[in-house]
């Protein structure tokens, strides 16, 4: 054997080595989330990840590690540990309407829980497609909203607000209804009269997170209708699946997400038109000079970009929508001013 291959097999060793301690941390990490279940606690601790994350860190540091392998690699971690806690103590029938990327996520999410699942909506062969990714089941609206127990409206707020919509509804009596919109000012009252009529429950929701898969640890709002009854049931199903869950009221939720929101992606749509504007005056192309804090604030304006559609549905229909470009238009040009002042 050669000096390489006997490398190799000593890199080999080390690597089984490696798993080995990866899946006794996983082992105990269930462990943990065992007991956090008995003891009614969240799934994502933040204080303890921020204190695990701070000694990774220092540990790379003391062994010459690059800090961003330490960080990705705890942040895969992180994920697979929460992936492995998720058993929830019930098992519910779950029917998704819709097949888009909130959709597609929600999915993976039921399907690492182990509910009993059915994808719906107005083009079967679309539901169909979303289902067969995750082996779970599709079928006719009429006939989904018979079966489940649990109807997830993951729909834009026209397809909310449709006549098709509102004729499939009444088969949801008796059973739990909630929305996923960003913005509730247009369908939370028409959402929550409609459950009066009917006759089911409804439980306004929005997902702190975007459409990718397996969003374990994230975090998800609920609002509470006239209609929701006891809401600690419907906190442990999305605890069940991972998520931790906030509650407030409508007025109160269309306040913060016009700060965490309507504000950042007025600022991100700024600044995309902005950076293109400024490049083709200047005649240079920024793509290959990028910084480390400009490669992680262009993710974000793509990201912005690919959501386009539901980025300008919230700017639209927030009601605070116009206050917050107001007071981040004054902040610009006070900031503006301030500069060409000290410039002078």
């Amino acid at each position: 054997m050669n000096e390489i291959d006997r490398l190799r097999a000593e890199i080999n060793q080390i690597d089984e080595e490696l798993f080995k301690l990866f899946f006794r941390r996983l082992e105990l990490a269930s462990q943990i989330g065992r007991l956090k279940r008995t003891q009614g606690l969240p799934l994502t601790d933040e204080a303890r990840e921020e204190e695990v994350r701070n000694r990774w860190r220092k540990l790379a540091a003391h062994y010459g590690i690059p800090e961003t392998l330490a960080d990705n690699l705890l942040n895969t971690i992180f994920s697979v540990s929460k992936m492995r806690e998720l058993n929830p103590s019930e098992k519910r029938r779950v029917v998704l309407v819709g097949y888009g990327g909130m959709s597609r996520s929600l999915a993976s999410l039921f399907k690492l829980a182990k509910h009993e699942v059915v994808i719906t909506g107005r083009n079967l062969e679309k539901s169909e497609k979303l289902a067969k990714e995750f082996n779970l089941a599709y079928m006719p609206i009429s006939q989904a909203l018979q079966w489940g127990e649990i109807i997830i409206l993951a729909l834009p707020l026209e397809g909310i607000l449709s006549y098709e919509t509102s004729r499939f509804l009444y088969l949801a009596k008796g059973k739990t209804v909630m929305d996923i919109l960003s913005s509730k000012a247009s369908s939370f009252s028409r959402l929550e009269k409609t459950s009066e009529e009917i006759g089911f429950r409804f439980v306004s929701t929005h997902p702190l997170f975007g459409p990718y898969l397996n969003p374990v640890g994230e975090k998800i709002v609920l609002i509470r209708s006239s209609t929701s009854g006891d809401m600690e049931e419907i906190s442990e199903f999305w605890r069940g699946v991972g998520l931790t869950v906030l509650t407030t009221d409508v007025e109160t939720h269309e306040k913060l997400m016009a700060v965490i929101q309507v504000l950042p992606h007025f600022f991100m749509l700024g600044l995309s038109s902005s950076l293109d504007a400024l490049s083709k005056e200047l005649a240079v192309d920024y793509t290959q000079f990028q910084t480390t804090n400009f490669k992680e604030i262009f993710k974000i304006i793509n990201r912005v970009r690919d959501l386009d559609r539901v980025v300008k549905e919230i700017q639209s229909s927030n009601p605070y929508a116009r206050l917050a470009r107001k007071v981040g238009l004054g902040e610009l040009n006070t900031l503006y001013s301030t500069l060409e002042k000290e410039k002078k």
